[in-house]
């Protein structure tokens, strides 16, 4: 039977243990304390941005830390994840805060065995995976020399108990698994691929929205991406907050372009073809949906409606 990770709830509260010649006295200097608060943000911050599923909307701002105190007046400081987190279009912060809390736990879980190779391994870019090893690296040796500990106070009396032992990764084992860029040669020598990628949208305090490539799958049977940055009708125009991808392909003598968070399905003879019964089917489906309330609607359909509402900027007619 597999080992059962604990959940660190980072909501409630991170206490790290802080241990070594410099808090023997209950006390932290400054700069060790301030660096391993940063460290521990930005990893869980990198955490919190890959924890984000398909369909997902949030600030990240929402998942900073904050520092609440001591732990008795040991040298043991406390944090948990702010506390007044910003409203999010699609309130979804509540199941996103969780993946994190499994994500955080399980690296940490990795760490505490000194397992760096499967965390790598866990993320399936290059990209993903170098920027969690290399936040890993950096908050492992946040304090230096002294060891650390994520540790929980004891349910009854005083004191606490071990979670996750702070393993250090090395230098040498940072470089080992950092992935390095291939060589411009040998780069001129690989065939051709295409490939699908994932693209989150976000949206910031100040309405701006932002995206993201969270995964993208080599294959060499992939489908393409299209990118489409507004929308024309003989009736509309549509412009977009910013551009949506869809996928490509060819079927028979034909092509299809889909987008399952947007539940469209265009096919052509030919690709302009399939773009302009793409842009009929859009004008369509968001004309449509917005003519009914949502309690009209399945949930499905509600979740598919806020997706056309957030995308579009604004609707121009002909």
């Amino acid at each position: 039977m597999a080992e059962k990770i604990p959940i660190v709830d980072l909501t409630k509260e991170l206490l790290l243990h802080i241990e070594g010649d410099k808090t023997q006295k209950h006390t932290i200097p400054w700069d060790i304390l301030r660096n391993v608060g940063d460290k521990l943000q930005s990893l869980i911050i990198t955490l919190a941005k890959y924890s984000l599923e398909e369909g997902d909307v949030t600030t990240l701002d929402n998942f900073t830390l904050e520092f609440t105190g001591f732990y008795d007046g040991s040298a043991t400081p406390a944090f948990s994840l702010n506390t007044q987190p910003t409203p999010t279009l699609y309130n979804s912060d509540n199941k996103i805060r969780k993946n994190l809390n499994a994500d955080f736990s399980k690296v940490m879980y990795l760490v505490d065995k000194g397992n760096f190779q499967q965390i790598a391994d866990t993320y399936n870019t290059q990209e993903v995976s170098n920027d969690v090893i290399t936040k890993v690296f950096d908050f492992t040796n946040s304090a230096g020399t002294a060891p650390v500990q994520i540790v929980k106070r004891k349910t009854k009396g005083k004191g606490y108990t071990k979670v996750f032992t702070i393993r250090k990764l090395s230098k040498d084992g940072y470089d080992q698994l950092y992935i390095k860029k291939k060589d411009s040669n040998l780069l001129a020598k690989t065939p051709d691929q295409t490939a699908v990628g994932k693209v989150i949208l976000r949206q910031g305090k100040s309405g701006r929205v932002s995206k993201k490539l969270a995964e993208i799958y080599m294959e060499n049977d992939a489908v393409l991406s299209l990118k489409i940055d507004h929308i024309v009708t003989l009736e509309r125009r549509y412009e977009l907050n910013t551009p949506i991808y869809f996928q490509f392909y060819q079927e028979g003598k034909g092509m299809v372009i889909e987008n399952e968070q947007f539940d469209l399905f265009a096919a052509g003879k030919t690709l302009d073809q399939a773009k302009q019964d793409l842009n009929n089917q859009f004008d369509h489906t968001y004309q449509r949906l917005n003519q009914l309330k949502d309690r009209q609607l399945s949930d499905r359909l509600v979740a598919i409606k806020k997706s056309y509402n957030f995308i579009v900027k604004k609707v121009i007619k002909a």
